[in-house]
């Protein structure tokens, strides 16, 4: 088995999603997984994908082929033991404390690896991926030399609204786009994963509900045939990604969530493009206007 500390929590996010697929029965045990169209489907490169199908083999997921690749060995109870193995995403913590004393303009714009370090007594390594990281959010940049510098992101009642605004006009844009082609298999398997957390039938923590969020509207989004479409919300994703952990339980939204997502699926099966889009509206609206508590 992997050494736990030794694998970054981008791969133990992915390796978390890819099983998660599994245990959905989106992919089957025998099932042929390839880089490229495992890296377009989560859009990241191939890297961390390789070194994701590494880490899954390591845990029996898998099993790699000589000359052909990684193959699935699990059926779908399997994955999901597998799932409550994976490591701990210790560094979204850090991440997560960084990104909020940067939203509260207690950390100074531009940075260097070393201030990082020593303000979150982390080690060389640590610092250097939750930063590596952070840039894959969009918090930070890197600068020349060793320095790092905070991007204008969701860190105002402002930008957050902005933000939503945005989505109200590209997500429903995107349900109605012509070539949207609704992926049957994939929304049974999103809509059994909202019914698990509506019917509390296993415990399932606040992290795999924002995931789960995500993967809806990015599904929806590629739902759409547009590569700008699904690049654009799954950006957007991942900046609100360390503002709205909480958002969801503060503001009681998440039963009501799941079932706005729930509804929209519906339409969706019943071909009513127009109602579907009209209820991601409301349900766009209705996030933006609980936002984080601590932006109002």
């Amino acid at each position: 088995m992997a050494k736990k500390n030794s694998n970054s929590d981008l791969q133990v996010r992915l390796a978390r999603r890819l099983l998660q697929l599994i245990a959905d029965g989106e992919i089957k045990f025998g099932d042929h997984l390839r880089e490229i169209e495992l890296s377009e489907r989560f859009a990241v490169s191939r890297t961390p994908i390789r070194a994701t199908l590494t880490l899954l083999e390591d845990f029996g997921a898998l099993e790699k082929q000589a000359n052909k690749g990684f193959f699935v060995t699990v059926n779908t109870g399997s994955a999901l033991k597998i799932i409550e193995k994976l490591p701990k995403e210790d560094d979204e913590k850090v991440k997560e404390r960084i990104a909020r004393d940067w939203f509260n303009g207690e950390v100074p714009k531009a940075v260097s690896e070393g201030e990082i370090r020593n303000r979150y007594n982390l080690g060389k390594m640590t610092a250097s991926r939750v930063l590596v990281s952070l840039a894959d959010d969009g918090i930070v940049s890197r600068m020349p030399g060793y320095g790092w510098q905070f991007e204008p992101t969701l860190n105002s009642a402002a930008a957050h609204d902005e933000s939503y605004d945005f989505r109200l006009i590209v997500e429903p844009a995107s349900i109605l786009s012509p070539e949207f082609r609704f992926d049957q298999v994939k929304a049974s398997g999103l809509r059994k994963r909202h019914e698990q957390v509506l019917k509390g039938r296993r415990q399932i923590s606040l992290a795999e509900i924002i995931r789960l969020d995500e993967e809806f509207h990015e599904f929806l989004a590629q739902c759409a045939n547009n590569r700008f479409l699904s690049q654009t919300v799954a950006h957007q994703n991942r900046l609100r990604r360390l503002m709205e952990h909480q958002s969801l339980i503060d503001a009681g939204r998440l039963t009501e969530s799941c079932l706005e997502h729930i509804e929209i699926l519906n339409h969706l099966d019943a071909e009513d493009r127009e109602k579907a889009a009209a209820v991601m509206r409301q349900h766009l609206q209705k996030a933006k206007e609980s936002g984080p508590a601590f932006l109002k």
